[in-house]
C-alpha cells in the first residue's frame, strides 16, 4: 500500500480539527495520502517523527510554532517576520518552514475588498494570534493598530512591526474608527460592547465557537467572520504546499459542519509487536478506569492454544479471519482500551472497522526498539536469524496501514512503558475530558 503521511503536531494534539479538513480535500481530490494527529512533548519529538516517517508536510500548533525553528533549513518570508511556523515540508533543499497563519487571515480579509480600500485594521490582542494579524494587515497594505491589556507586549509588537496603538481604556469610542476589526483573544473575552459597532464593520474573531460578535452581527448587520474562516482559509493553502493539489475551501467548511466526534470511550492500540501496546493499555485501563482486552490474548483464549499453534495448524487466513471477527465483536462496546495484534490492521475491513468505531492511536517506535529484549517464543513472523532486519522490512511494510485506520500517532521512542501510559492518559483526558 502505497500511502503518504501529514500530520498536525502540537501538545495536545488530538483536539485538533485540521484533519477534519485536510482528509475531506484528501479524499475529494483521490489523493494517497493520510493527514493524521500528532501529540508530542516537544519540538524535537515531532520533527523526529516527521523524519523518521518521511511524512510529507506537518502542521505546528502551540507551543512548537517558535521551537521548531531551529531543526528547519529554510523559513519563508512570512516565517521570517513572524518567528513562528505553522507549516513544515520538504523540498530538494530540505526543510522549509512557512506560516500560514498569515496568508488564511489575507484570504479570509481579502473577500472585503472595499473595506481594505479604507486602509485601516484595529487588532485587539498581544499574544502569538496577533503577531500573524499584525503581519496580514501590513501585506495587504492597511495602517495597523494593537490594543491590549500587556503593555510589555505591545512594546515589543511596537517596535517589531512598526504598529500603532490604542488604549483598551477607551476602545468603546475607538473601534468605530476602523472598517476591520480582528479580536485574537482567547474565547470568552470581552473588551467592549460588540453592539457599538454598525453595519459598516468587517469583524474577525479568532475563535472557532461561541463568539460574542456573532448574534450582534445578526442584529445589526456587519460582516462576522469566526475563527473557522481563519482555520479554513490556512488551511487551504497548507495543503496545496503539501500536495501540489489545489481545494476548493467550501469542502473544508462541508467537512467541519458535518464533522461530530462521539467519544464513547472506545479506544485502540495499534503499532508494531513489542512496541508497548499490552503493557501501557493495560496501565491506562487502569488510570480510566476503563476495561483492557487485549486480542492475541483474547484469542489465544478462545482457540485454547497459542498464536504459533494457531498458525501452524490452521495458517495465517484463519487467524486474520477470527482476528476480524473479534474486533467487529468490541465495536460497540465503551469505555475500553483495545490491544490490537501487530497485524491487524493488514485487513481492509478491519482498519474500516477501527476508523469508524474506535479513537485509534498508533504507537511509533522504530523495530529495533520494539523488539529489543522481545521474546519472539509466541512470534511466529520473528522466528528467524536475521531478526532485526525483518522486522525493520515488516514495519516499513506496515507504516501505512497503522497510518490508515489511525486517529493520531503517540511517538513512543525512547519511553519506558509506564511514561508510554502516562503520555496516553495525558492527551486522551486532556483532549476528552475524562
Amino acid at each position: 500500500m502505497n500511502l503518504n503521511i501529514m500530520a498536525v503536531t502540537g501538545n495536545p494534539a488530538l483536539h485538533s480539527l485540521s484533519p477534519v479538513l485536510m482528509n475531506a480535500a484528501i479524499q475529494t481530490n483521490g489523493l494517497p495520502y493520510r493527514y493524521l494527529r500528532l501529540p508530542a512533548t516537544s519540538a524535537q519529538e515531532a520533527i523526529n517523527t516527521f523524519n523518521a516517517l518521511d511524512m510529507k508536510g506537518m502542521n505546528v500548533t502551540a507551543p512548537f510554532k517558535r521551537e521548531i525553528i531551529p531543526f528547519l533549513d529554510h523559513l519563508t518570508e512570512n516565517a521570517k517576520k513572524a518567528d513562528a511556523v505553522n507549516c513544515v515540508y520538504r523540498q530538494e533543499d530540505g526543510l522549509w518552514g512557512d506560516n500560514t497563519d498569515i496568508t488564511g487571515v489575507e484570504l479570509t480579509l481579502k473577500q472585503f475588498p472595499d473595506y481594505l480600500q479604507k486602509g485601516k485594521m484595529l487588532v485587539i490582542g498581544s499574544g502569538g494570534a496577533a503577531n500573524a494579524v499584525i503581519i496580514a494587515g501590513q501585506n495587504l497594505g492597511l495602517e495597523v493598530t494593537v490594543a491590549a491589556r500587556n503593555q510589555e507586549a505591545i512594546a515589543v509588537l511596537k517596535d517589531k512591526y512598526n504598529i500603532l496603538t490604542a488604549s483598551l481604556k477607551h476602545i468603546t469610542s475607538t473601534v468605530n474608527n476602523f472598517p476591520i476589526i480582528v479580536q485574537a483573544l482567547p474565547a470568552g473575552a470581552v473588551v467592549f460592547d460588540p453592539n457599538v459597532l454598525t453595519a459598516d464593520h468587517v469583524v474577525l474573531d479568532a475563535n472557532y465557537k461561541n463568539s460574542i460578535f456573532e448574534k450582534p452581527a445578526q442584529t445589526i448587520g456587519f460582516h462576522f467572520l469566526s475563527g473557522r474562516n481563519w482555520l479554513v482559509n490556512q488551511a487551504v493553502p497548507a495543503f496545496k504546499t503539501f500536495t501540489g493539489s489545489d481545494v476548493d475551501a467550501e469542502v473544508m467548511y462541508e467537512a467541519l459542519d458535518n464533522y461530530h466526534l462521539d467519544y464513547q470511550g472506545r479506544i485502540a492500540l495499534t503499532g508494531f509487536m513489542g512496541v508497548g501496546k499490552t503493557t501501557a493499555g493495560r496501565e491506562l485501563a487502569y488510570e480510566l478506569n476503563y476495561r483492557f482486552i487485549d486480542m492475541d490474548h483474547e484469542l489465544e483464549r478462545r482457540e485454547g492454544m497459542k498464536i504459533t499453534e494457531i498458525f501452524e495448524k490452521k495458517g495465517e487466513d484463519y487467524f486474520r479471519k477470527i482476528e476480524s471477527d473479534l474486533l467487529l465483536e468490541y465495536a460497540d462496546e465503551v469505555d475500553i482500551i483495545l490491544s490490537c495484534g501487530g497485524g491487524t490492521v493488514k485487513q481492509e475491513a478491519n482498519r474500516q472497522i477501527l476508523r469508524d468505531n474506535f479513537v485509534t492511536l498508533w504507537l511509533y517506535a522504530p523495530a529495533a526498539y520494539c523488539i529489543d529484549g522481545l521474546d519472539v517464543s509466541n512470534r511466529p513472523l520473528l522466528q528467524c536469524e536475521n531478526r532485526l532486519e525483518v522486522a525493520q522490512n515488516m514495519l516499513q511494510e506496515r507504516i501505512p496501514l497503522y497510518a490508515d485506520c489511525a486517529y493520531g500517532i503517540i511517538s513512543v521512542d525512547q519511553l519506558t512503558k509506564k511514561q508510554t501510559a502516562q503520555k496516553l492518559y495525558e492527551q486522551i483526558v486532556d483532549t476528552f475530558g475524562i
